[in-house]
């Protein structure tokens, strides 16, 4: 396990995070930050929005299951 410690940048508490080999982690990339109750730092990588970009249809999936009789309570 690796170890860091916190430091203070201005108004802002700073992690420098140790290189790892079997995770290639890139220099000015944006990631969504949640603190946990018992202390846990989760750094999440931002993504893109597919749905924003995306054509028509690109997600659509058939309904394989619009023939098939209910069989039990699916039914509201």
């Amino acid at each position: 396990m690796k170890k860091t410690r916190t430091r203070k940048q201005g108004s802002s508490i700073v992690v420098t995070l140790p290189g790892a080999e079997e995770v290639k982690l890139k220099s000015g990339k944006d990631y969504m930050v949640t603190y946990t109750q018992n202390g846990s730092i989760i750094m999440v990588p931002e993504i893109t929005d597919p749905f924003r970009v995306a054509e028509p249809d690109a997600f659509y999936e058939a309904d394989y299951w619009q023939d098939v009789p209910a069989a039990g309570k699916e039914e509201i």
